[in-house]
């Protein structure tokens, strides 16, 4: 029971940092483009604590702390699914969203995902330059029994140079490699054993209670370098790094739709309370960086052109750049109502998928 309610009080902490981050970008860039902020709210349901400060926003905390919203003036709902000046006062018009120009609707609504991953940056490139950066080395320490890598002939010393012919610079190399392997894609790896380079091939499997594919191998903490790391070159690692995070679940998103990878290790909300669970287990340090993690995940889910998500609103934009007027409003209705069913369907997919994994490794 303890234990629930610490991964759910870790869950909600994460979650709620990453949605003020995510809602302090958009209100941040309203206020800049004159817009009025009339909500603040993080959480959603019954008001349990709110203020209103001089510029005529309500900030506040509801029930349930399970995302938030801004509400500008015009909105029609706390999502901005849809606005109209029609109930505003005439001399409040000009300080409504719809009232500005296209590229300021834009700005705004582009500045959500954008926050999440300047704070994603911020916080990887402060931990870089306090604590320095470990490198592994792409040495194997270790070949678990009966693994596809001791069945392909990989033993402990050999160090990894190339996996499909990508250069391999240190172990998060490897387990990134094997991580985005496509269903059933065989993996060419290139060895160095006492100074032989050899080659040797092999499909990573899934194994009981893994979340990813797996080849079988480890690498200890022996063959770890530390070093100090530049303020500037903390900020250029940190992008880096979040670049590659982006890169791999779009790639891995790809895999999965066009059935090239099973989508067994997809999460929803009670994976990522699980997972929060167990960052917050593993300390301070390991709890911020897996923050930065869901606020890059929050960001890029938010950019996929689906109705109802940021993405969903830039792209009408970009229709009415393109032929200089809006979508009729019907239409726009009726793709809000896709966009509806398609986060619906996918919230009640991961559910299927996380319930039977999380009851397993509750209960044995």
């Amino acid at each position: 029971m303890v234990t629930g309610l610490l991964y759910l009080l870790a869950f909600v902490v994460v979650l709620s940092l990453v949605v003020i981050v995510h809602e302090g970008g958009h209100f941040l860039v309203a206020r800049l483009c004159g817009v009025r902020v009339e909500e603040f709210s993080l959480g959603f349901g019954k008001e349990l604590w709110g203020r209103v400060d001089r510029h005529g926003t309500r900030w506040k905390v509801c029930l349930w702390p399970l995302g938030g919203y801004v509400k500008m003036l015009g909105d029609m709902d706390a999502a901005s699914a849809k606005s109209s000046t029609d109930h505003v006062p005439a001399k409040l018009r000009p300080y409504t969203f719809m009232a500005q120009k296209l590229w300021k609707r834009a700005a705004i609504i582009f500045a959500g995902p954008a926050t999440n991953y300047i704070f994603a940056v911020l916080v990887l490139a402060l931990v870089l330059f306090f604590t320095g950066q470990g490198i592994l080395s792409a040495v194997v320490s270790d070949v678990e029994d009966d693994s596809v890598a001791e069945k392909i002939g990989i033993l402990a010393g050999d160090k990894i140079l190339k996996i499909n012919d990508q250069d391999v610079n240190e172990f998060s190399d490897v387990q990134r490699a094997i991580r985005l392997t496509s269903f059933e894609q065989e993996l060419v790896i290139v060895l160095d054993r006492d100074g032989e380079e050899l080659t040797v091939r092999g499909i990573p499997e899934y194994v009981e209670d893994s979340t990813y594919p797996r080849l079988g191998i480890r690498s200890s903490f022996d063959n770890m370098e530390e070093r100090d790391v530049g303020f500037f070159e903390a900020f250029a690692l940190a992008t880096d790094q979040v670049a590659n995070m982006t890169a791999d679940t779009l790639r891995y998103l790809g895999q999965v739709l066009f059935h090239h990878r099973a989508p067994k290790d997809m999460r929803g909300p009670l994976g990522i309370a699980e997972a929060a669970g167990d960052a917050f287990q593993g300390g301070f340090l390991v709890l911020i960086l897996f923050t930065a993690n869901i606020s890059v995940a929050i960001g890029l889910m938010n950019l996929l052109p689906i109705p109802l998500l940021d993405g969903g609103h830039l792209a009408f934009y970009l229709v009415e750049a393109l032929f200089r007027k809006p979508l009729p409003e019907k239409v726009q209705t009726a793709a809000l109502w896709v966009g509806f069913s398609i986060l619906i369907g996918m919230l009640g997919y991961t559910m299927i998928l996380d319930i039977p994994r999380i009851t397993q490794r509750i209960f044995g």
